[in-house]
């Protein structure tokens, strides 16, 4: 599979027409000369990769998981929600108050436009289609494999700073002055 080669990769601002409608697993990087706040950059560069999230694609395919819902913020993607944590934007306080999946945080419309922008100008994405069978399977041994940084599920190294921020998201959202952890 050559999901991770230099290649495979293109600007994520240049892909919405070619995502293809199937099933798969993706990768996000970092682009050459695009940083990430403190202390995510330093981790990153760690860990000798550009590469922090794997995705997969397997109840959704490719166009509406990768594009819709991570890549331009128009469902509830993880990888959304973490890198716009990580990048210092908030939910509004109280948006998830009462609703049974308190998890699935959102940020102001403003905010996402902010944060879609950003990841136009600063991360590139590859992927492959896979049958939809071989999707779970195949996007757990890339996260272990690569211990990418937005990755939390399935990550030996998984970042405790990425788990206390996203915790930070869930309580405002919730409508809590402090984090639940």
């Amino acid at each position: 599979m050559n999901l991770l080669d230099d290649g495979s990769f293109r600007p994520a601002s240049v892909i919405n027409a070619i995502v293809p409608d199937e099933f798969g697993v993706y990768a996000i990087r970092l682009r050459s000369g695009a940083a990430l706040p403190v202390p995510f950059q330093s981790l990153l560069e760690d860990r000798a990769t550009r590469v922090i999230y794997v995705g997969q694609a397997e109840k959704q395919t490719l166009l509406k998981r990768l594009l819709g819902n991570e890549l331009r913020a128009r469902g509830n993607g993880t990888f959304i929600r973490s890198i716009g944590a990580v990048l210092g934007y908030r939910p509004p306080f109280g948006s998830l108050a009462g609703r049974a999946r308190a998890q699935n945080y959102s940020f102001a419309p403003t905010d996402r436009m902010a944060i879609v922008d950003w990841i136009d100008s600063s991360l590139d994405v590859s992927w492959s289609v896979l049958p939809q069978s071989e999707v779970h399977e195949v996007e757990v041994a890339l996260i272990r494999e690569h211990t990418p940084l937005l990755n939390l599920q399935d990550n030996p190294r998984a970042l405790p700073e990425l788990s206390l921020l996203r915790a930070e998201c869930r309580a405002i959202a919730g409508g809590l002055s402090t984090p639940v952890l």
